[in-house]
């Protein structure tokens, strides 16, 4: 867990950045002269911290100076995530360059800061920045996602890279694929990744070509015409290759008074969401009637998903969990939806069953997901998706 804290300080610097870059269309880097040359120069890790962290010392100067932050004593150590949360409200001084953002990412984890993973899964607006393509973007997220993994991400024979304990995986037109089959990218579906901000779905944004689309959804035709998605990354990611694999990393705990079989990398999350879910139960009369009225959990079953041409749910990793409360009669998956309402993608998000917003908000912050978000709408299910929440700093998708 001090890994993932350590890694939200290098995604919060990043967001400030890149706030202040403003000629996105630029494609190439250029740095300041220097007295021995006046030719493009890239910057030294060591000169790029000194900039950034000169950067981050000066924005909090101003901000002092035009009254936005107090200054305080030397004696009062203001919390890092106070500091942060100033600096992200006032706008940097001009960055001349953002190579140095993107060296920035991969900065040492020495910083320890408690920011819980909700500071970076969607409670901010942000802007439509371009940094890097959105493949080695993709890649990036993972490698920050799963630092303890220590991938690495360049460019091989034209193509943006990511290196796993010695394979190589490319990123092939939206298709991860192991780098010798790149060149049959055509014959695979393309990877199911987005910028995850966190906000739930809404139907009265759809135009008629979404809601078309939407339409085609779960039905022969389109099974019939989707390729298949490789999932060889992320079973080898996960050490998931298969079900005896798989079922080597699973391990069985108590949730909510309810016996729940997950991946042993997920195991101290779910023991932490437990604990503040049942915490908050004592103050929140929603969330204590949410904790009793729970009839079931599962996490690990080895299934494909439903309306899908055979792709693997991530209950087949043990990464996400479905939860059911008694009595419940509201909606709460759209392929069942679907089966009696052809325009199951109209129906409100008000009119489905939704978990607390404060039970939402705790699965976040630990890195998952909320299946309410997607246009494919799951209210009941919840699966850890790090990287999501991640691509949605590094793209910097703007949802407006």
């Amino acid at each position: 867990m001090q890994k993932f804290i350590r890694l939200f300080l290098c995604l919060y610097i990043c967001l400030i950045l890149i706030s202040c870059v403003s000629d996105k269309d630029s494609q190439t880097d250029t740095f300041p002269e220097t007295e021995n040359s006046s030719e493009e120069k890239l910057l030294s890790r060591k000169e790029i911290i000194q900039l950034i962290e000169r950067t981050i010392t000066d924005t909090e100067t101003e901000a002092v100076q035009k009254g936005v932050i107090q200054e305080k004593p030397k004696t009062e150590k203001a919390s890092q995530k106070e500091k942060i949360e100033s600096a992200l409200n006032f706008p940097l001084p001009e960055v001349k360059s953002t190579r140095e953002i993107a060296d920035f990412i991969e900065k040492n984890y020495t910083d320890k800061l408690e920011i819980p993973f909700e500071s970076y899964s969607g409670s901010l607006e942000l802007p439509d920045r371009e940094l890097l393509p959105f493949g080695a973007l993709v890649l990036e997220s993972y490698r920050l996602a799963y630092p303890d993994k220590k991938m690495k991400v360049y460019e091989k024979e034209g193509d943006w890279c990511i290196e796993l304990e010695n394979m190589v995986f490319a990123w092939a037109d939206g298709r991860l694929l192991p780098f010798n089959k790149r060149v049959e990218a055509e014959n695979y579906g393309k990877q199911i990744i987005y910028p995850n901000t966190g906000k739930p779905r809404n139907p009265k944004a759809y135009t008629q070509e979404e809601i078309a689309e939407l339409m085609k959804k779960g039905t022969k035709a389109a099974l019939a015409a989707e390729k298949p998605v490789d999932s060889t990354f992320t079973q080898f990611l996960l050490q998931t290759n298969d079900r005896i694999v798989t079922e080597r990393n699973i391990r069985s705990m108590t949730f909510l008074g309810h016996r729940l079989n997950v991946h042993k990398m997920v195991l101290p999350f779910f023991e932490k969401i437990d604990s503040e879910i049942k915490a908050l139960a004592k103050t929140d009369k929603e969330v204590a009637k949410f904790v009793a009225d729970l009839s079931e959990v599962g996490c690990y079953n080895w299934r494909t998903i439903d309306g899908t041409a055979g792709r693997r749910s991530y209950h087949s990793y043990g990464l996400a969990i479905d939860i059911a409360v008694k009595g419940n009669k509201k909606p709460t998956y759209w392929e069942w939806v679907r089966t009696w309402n052809s325009k199951w993608m109209l129906v409100p998000q008000s009119s489905l069953w939704l978990p607390p917003e404060p039970v939402i908000k705790i699965f976040e912050k630990y890195g998952f997901v909320w299946g309410g978000t997607w246009d494919e709408y799951d209210t009941m299910h919840f699966e850890y998706r790090p990287e999501l929440a991640v691509l949605a700093y590094l793209y910097m998708a703007d949802e407006e």
